[in-house]
């Protein structure tokens, strides 16, 4: 297919609008500006409220909602049946596949690819996804036997996982952990979030000097910053330990 051609592209995902996260950001941005270029686009992921309507149109984008409603911590995973009727319904509606986050969507929406035909692009949403780290991290199963058994699991899942056509990196840790899974290399595609520098620009000098007399900071301090969940998968343990090391030798370093 060229370059050029008009797809029709189904993201399928966990969470999206109106719930407020990365992700959810990030498909709406894109499919409003595939929208924006001739292209279709199409979302399905989970209603997580009653309120929220099964379908609506948002910039453009088709959003349809499956079962179950309440918390996502177990709708999540009880979304799988749903998702999978819902691509059995859309499928002459879409041309490609792309599920983001695979965790818990990743095999299904590939297996749904493959009997319906299409195409499937798979996008970790953070570290630890295909080491099978992300099952463990926090939970009471983060102890040396349950991590294997884990492990042992993911990698078999891996093995069929693999057949996607593309996977989607947005991290360089992200990239190597799919190739250490054993992703082939030419299937893996490092692509880092954009960022909207209209919206997003160094500060002026007069900004950054009031910021700090608001925040109380001396005039000297070093900042460093983190936007995001407080979730093991963003890489905070290495932001604690680079800043350990370096605090320790620099006091005007302030997190």
């Amino acid at each position: 297919m060229s370059v050029g051609t008009s797809l029709r592209v189904l993201f399928l995902t966990e969470s999206f609008h109106p719930v407020l996260g990365g992700g959810e950001t990030h498909i709406r941005d894109l499919g409003r500006r595939l929208v924006a270029s001739g292209w279709e686009a199409t979302v399905v992921t989970r209603q997580g409220e009653a309120a929220w309507p099964r379908e609506e149109p948002l910039d453009g984008i088709r959003v349809l909602r499956v079962a179950p409603t309440g918390p996502g911590r177990v709708g999540k995973y009880l979304m799988a049946p749903g998702a999978l009727a819902a691509l059995l319904r859309e499928r002459r509606r879409f041309d490609l596949l792309v599920v983001r986050g695979t965790r818990v969507l990743g095999l299904p929406g590939l297996l749904a690819g493959r009997i319906l035909g299409k195409p499937v692009v798979l996008q970790a949403e953070v570290n630890g996804e295909m080491s099978g780290e992300i099952y463990t991290w926090g939970t009471r199963l983060d102890r040396p036997l349950s991590r294997r058994v884990v492990g042992a699991l993911t990698r078999a899942r891996n093995v069929m996982m693999r057949d996607a056509d593309a996977f989607v990196a947005m991290s360089r840790r992200i990239a190597a952990e799919l190739c250490e899974a054993g992703v082939p290399t030419e299937k893996v595609r490092w692509i880092p979030h954009g960022i909207d520098t209209r919206r997003f620009r160094p500060a002026t000098a007069e900004a950054k000097a009031g910021w700090r007399r608001e925040l109380g900071l001396p005039a000297a301090a070093l900042i460093a910053t983190f936007t995001g969940r407080l979730l093991r998968g963003k890489g905070l343990g290495t932001l604690l330990q680079a800043f350990g090391a370096l605090a320790s030798r620099n006091t005007s370093l302030h997190l």
